[in-house]
């Protein structure tokens, strides 16, 4: 405690030099902190939204793989189709074990309907994917003129209210559990049920037009069958189309690729920027602790006079270190934090994020790690000065000398 105390007095005498080393691991805990919680959201949409999906193929209209892509991990609005008849072709190709139309539809924003969402229909006898969502919360599939909503979606299943559509109030039979994807702000339905919304005068009135959703379809979700390669049923599935077939196969991970690349070149800036923060935060609280040290070797000397160890002594400097990789750490990943819960949205906007991970629990976990790194390489920064003392003589210290 008697050498904590000095310690902080110490730091206390110089607050010029002390806030400005202090700022230099805050600004090392802070960066690290940020980046964390950047790539960390983005590969965490990536997994959640590549399980969550539950296909090993996706098919879908020539051209429009970057929609399909946005609209999964960024839950951008789609409302690309083709004619379902290809859907027969598609499930006849070798390794495909199902294959389910899912058709998505254009909508307006919440000036027409409950929420911005995207209406989503499907086909219940061949889906695999809604229904095991379904099938896992001990929920009934939608009959015709009924839906399901995702978590986001503004509506109140259990009070039987419904959720707004093009003039006609759908009645919510459920809502699903948050998924952290593009599927929080989804609306399921039949086909029946879109064709019911598709032939409403406000549809036609808005869009000038009266599709037959039993003959379009947006994408052919596939599971391949068991020990069947994905990219040869995918290339299989193009090779067998005719030349003149609108629609394309992709794996699941070439869907979602350009994400891939994207977080992996961020996790790659991220990790040159933290390293080369470290470095510069080392070699700046070497330089300053080692001046000051010099400047204090007489303080160290009456110590030492007065019975003070050199044990005693490395230990003040020791602490001088800790305090400051504290307090930096702790101001860094508590600005960090207010920073990203404040400005959230606008952070998910400008860098083009579906979401941020913002949960208690974990920048709880991810401050206590870098408070961690911001403490190690302040004590490591001091270690240098603690060493240089240790090795000096009672007379150098005493007279003032250089150490």
């Amino acid at each position: 405690m008697i050498t904590q105390t000095i310690a902080l007095k110490n730091l206390g005498r110089r607050p010029v030099r002390t806030w400005c080393m202090i700022f230099f691991v805050f600004m090392l805990a802070a960066s690290l902190f940020l980046s964390s919680v950047l790539v960390d959201s983005m590969e965490s949409t990536i997994e959640k939204t590549t399980n969550r999906m539950g296909a090993d193929v996706i098919v879908v209209p020539k051209e429009f793989e970057r929609e399909m892509a946005d609209s999964l991990f960024l839950g951008e609005l789609c409302n690309f189709t083709f004619d379902k008849k290809w859907v027969e072709n598609i499930s006849a190709v070798e390794g495909v074990a199902k294959a389910s139309p899912q058709l998505y539809m254009e909508t307006l924003d919440a000036a027409c309907c409950a929420a911005p969402v995207q209406l989503v229909a499907y086909d219940p006898e061949t889906d695999f994917i809604i229904t095991s969502w379904l099938e896992d919360e001990n929920i009934p599939a939608p009959k015709k003129g009924e839906v399901i909503v995702g978590s986001l979606v503004t509506a109140d299943a259990e009070g039987g209210d419904g959720i707004l559509l093009f003039n006609t109030l759908f009645p919510v039979i459920a809502h699903l559990e948050k998924t952290d994807t593009n599927y929080d702000t989804c609306v399921f339905m039949t086909y029946e049920t879109a064709q019911e919304i598709m032939s409403s005068e406000k549809w036609y009135e808005t869009f000038r037009e009266e599709p037959v959703t039993d003959e379009l379809a947006s994408t052919v979700m596939i599971r391949i069958e068991n020990g069947v390669d994905k990219k040869d049923v995918a290339r299989n599935i193009n090779f067998k189309m005719d030349k003149e077939s609108p629609v394309s196969a992709y794996t699941t991970n070439t869907i979602m690729s350009e994400a891939m690349d994207a977080s992996e070149s961020m996790k790659g800036y991220t990790s040159v920027l933290i390293t080369l923060l470290l470095v510069l935060v080392i070699v700046a609280l070497v330089c300053v602790f080692t001046i000051t040290i010099n400047e204090r070797t007489k303080e160290f000397g009456i110590l030492s006079s007065l019975g003070a160890s050199i044990g005693k002594l490395c230990q003040i400097v020791l602490g001088e270190g800790f305090i400051i990789g504290f307090t930096g750490g702790l101001i860094g990943c508590a600005v960090s934090a207010v920073v990203l819960i404040i400005f959230k949205g606008t952070l998910t906007v400008l860098l083009e994020l579906p979401r941020l991970n913002t949960g208690f629990g974990y920048l709880m976990m991810l401050g206590a790690k870098c408070l961690g790194i911001a403490l190690i390489v302040s004590v490591l920064a001091s270690l240098y000065s603690a060493w240089k003392v240790s090795r000096s003589e009672l007379h150098t210290l005493i007279k003032g000398e250089e150490l």
